[in-house]
């Protein structure tokens, strides 16, 4: 836009523009590696593939802009107003984006190995495939965002907002999740190998499937039994069972993918209408 050429044109000369308005600016495939563009407006700007490492985008407006495959490694980006942007497959590693405010961001694939996120707002964004490794996400808001296949290993996620948060498949192997809330999320064959669930809240989380391996805090369960016996058969009819074969029903419980154990209603409730008992205890929180 030819209001915004003075701008662009200083931009390009200095790689400074503090505080100015490029909105729908066209700054494709540029090299401004190092650039001050703390406080600026690119709302609706086009940065696909440009590279801004190590550059200053604090404060800045990034709503709605596109920064497709853009650089931005180790780039300094607290603080910023980033709703809608589209960062697909961005390279963020080691980039500051402390209270960044990425609600409905795509971040499909993106780089954010051991990015410092913390405090940041991504609630609603889309994560499904993105690198974080060794990122810091404490206290960050990811409320209803899609990290399906995400990497997370070793992340910090301490107090951490991901109730209702899909994590199908994703990597929290050995990441600290003390004091998140996991309430509602799907973290449906997810890796939780040696993550700290520490106070975690888990209340209407769906861990089926997951890999639970050495992680701590989990909330312990009753095992639970089941045990029907029809009212049709006599006791004459019923076989007698030897002590070893008794032993081995009484010791046997459902099977299960994760640490939680889960009742077969199903099974219990064609039991009852069957007219025989059914006896079963409900797994409970808390319970050692």
């Amino acid at each position: 836009m030819t209001e915004n050429y003075p701008n662009i044109k200083r931009l390009l000369e200095t790689k400074q523009c503090q505080g100015g308005d490029l909105t729908e600016a066209h700054l494709v495939r540029l090299n401004l590696n190092g650039a001050d563009l703390s406080g600026v407006k690119l709302v609706l700007a086009n940065l696909n593939g440009t590279k801004l490492n190590e550059a200053n985008l604090s404060g800045a407006d990034l709503s709605f802009a596109n920064l497709v495959a853009t650089e931005l490694v180790g780039a300094i980006l607290s603080g910023i107003d980033a709703q809608g942007v589209n960062l697909l497959e961005a390279q963020l590693e080691n980039a500051n984006l402390s209270g960044a405010d990425l609600g409905f961001a795509n971040l499909v694939k993106t780089n954010l190995k051991k990015a410092n996120l913390s405090g940041s707002t991504l609630d609603g964004a889309n994560l499904i495939g993105a690198v974080m490794n060794g990122a810091n996400l404490s206290g960050a808001d990811l409320g209803g965002a899609n990290l399906g296949q995400a990497e997370l290993s070793a992340a910090n996620l301490v107090n951490a907002d991901l109730s209702d948060s899909r994590l199908v498949g994703a990597d929290l192997s050995y990441a600290n999740l003390k004091g998140a809330n996991l309430s509602s999320a799907n973290l449906l064959y997810a890796n939780l190998t040696g993550a700290n669930l520490t106070e975690a809240n888990l209340s209407g989380a769906n861990l089926n499937h997951a890999k639970l391996d050495g992680a701590i805090g989990l909330p312990q369960t009753e095992t639970t039994i089941i045990t029907t016996k029809s009212a049709k058969e006599s006791p004459k009819e019923s076989p007698k069972e030897s002590p070893k074969e008794s032993a081995k029903v009484s010791n046997r419980s459902p099977a299960t993918t994760s640490n939680l154990a889960y009742i077969n209603f199903a099974q219990s409730a064609q039991s009852i209408a069957n007219g025989g008992n059914s006896s079963f205890s409900i797994p409970r929180f808390g319970i050692q």
